[in-house]
């Protein structure tokens, strides 16, 4: 009897399942104990590294916490800056950073040119901007600057019209 014949013979309606040997139960509990423990060690596994990479990523984390707290503690050193300390600061990563710039640089240039036509005079006296155009001068990234002026609730816009 070939293969293809025994598959159409245990198809058939006509074989009568009482008279199937039984699965040996041993053999079965064996498999799926099998089973289960090589499921366990890989699910183990893979919690193990998500949780080695979860420190990771926290201890990097915490690393760029504390360069934060200490850039700002240099930027409150600075006497004409008097910048008011944030308690939440906001992460942005470097793709989203260049996405976002991608996206600022083309709304700057519409910008400049409505600030240009709408009210040149007004635009070069703003104190509540005057810190963060002194920020600029020092040196302090025009980008991180940006960020500090919207989470003022400012319009980051304004200050590179101001700077130019």
């Amino acid at each position: 009897m070939t293969i293809q014949e025994d598959l159409t013979q245990s198809e058939s309606p006509q074989t009568d399942l009482t008279k199937v040997a039984a699965l040996h139960q041993k053999r079965t509990l064996a498999f799926v104990n099998h089973f289960l423990t090589i499921n366990v060690q890989f699910l183990n596994n893979f919690m193990r590294n998500c949780e080695q990479k979860l420190m990771q990523f926290e201890r990097k984390l915490e690393k760029v916490n504390a360069a934060m707290v200490l850039l700002e503690s240099k930027l409150s050193s600075i006497p004409e800056l008097d910048i008011p300390k944030q308690t939440n600061t906001s992460n942005v990563t470097e793709t989203e950073s260049t996405e976002s710039q991608n996206e600022t640089e083309l709304q700057e240039q519409n910008l400049e040119r409505k600030l240009e036509d709408q009210a040149p005079a007004e635009m070069k006296t703003k104190p509540e901007y005057d810190k963060f155009v002194k920020m600029v001068q020092v040196g302090v990234p025009l980008q991180a600057v940006k960020l500090k002026v919207s989470l003022e609730g400012l319009d980051p816009e304004i200050l590179e019209q101001l700077i130019k």
